[in-house]
């Protein structure tokens, strides 16, 4: 099988993009570049590409994890510079390497948040032994505890850095637990914040890249 997996990052004006939409980008920059990806059967046939973690409108990332196929043989770093010049703005092309990834390993994902305002401290949050918020789940929206989903957090620079459960069984979004530190830290109101997706990890906190 002729399998590749693209390492991307995904920025300014390209985070405004919907998953779905950025999907038939994803396939038209294929197009673009010439580069022979394959399409499934049927009625309505689509290029078979993957994503690892779809990711939410208004976030930005330096760690996109897309898998692909093409119908025939093609070096890698023919297809990566293809790709690259083919990239519409706000999506650069950092590697393409043949085969699978790991992202059905994916337990974890590691994000940036920029607040207007950051907490004096995130103890007394991290130190709750439940962190109840209204959570939008596959049957609605609903009071759900999400501290067992956080992994940790940390201040720095500006920055909060939070480490999340991510993935198909849990996926916690960096918006919901600001929602949570706003409702939970006394006097805190972060305003306004922009959110980037630094890592994903593996059950042993091993990057994938």
């Amino acid at each position: 099988m002729n399998d590749y997996c693209l390492i991307y990052e995904k920025t300014d004006a390209a985070k405004y993009i919907s998953h779905l939409d950025f999907v038939r980008v994803m396939g038209r920059m294929m197009r673009r570049a010439s580069v022979p990806v394959a399409f499934s059967e049927g009625f309505n046939p689509h290029p078979l590409l993957v994503f690892a973690l779809p990711l939410s409108v208004g976030y930005t990332s330096g760690c996109e994890l897309m898998e692909f196929r093409l119908a025939e043989y093609m070096p890698p770093d023919e297809v990566e510079s293809r790709l690259r010049a083919s990239a519409p703005a706000g999506i650069n092309v950092l590697s393409v390497r043949e085969g699978k990834s790991r992202m059905k390993k994916l337990r974890y994902a590691l994000y940036r948040v920029t607040p207007e305002r950051l907490p004096a401290s995130a103890d007394g949050f991290l130190a709750r032994k439940e962190t109840v918020v209204d959570k939008k789940t596959k049957s609605g929206v609903k009071d759900t505890d999400i501290r067992s989903d956080i992994i940790s957090i940390g201040l720095a620079d500006g920055h909060i850095d939070m480490t999340l459960s991510a993935g198909s069984e849990h996926n916690l979004k960096p918006d919901v637990v600001m929602k949570a530190m706003n409702k939970y830290i006394d006097g805190y109101d972060s305003g306004d914040c922009e959110y980037h997706r630094a890592a994903i990890y593996d059950e042993n906190m091993e990057e994938i890249k």
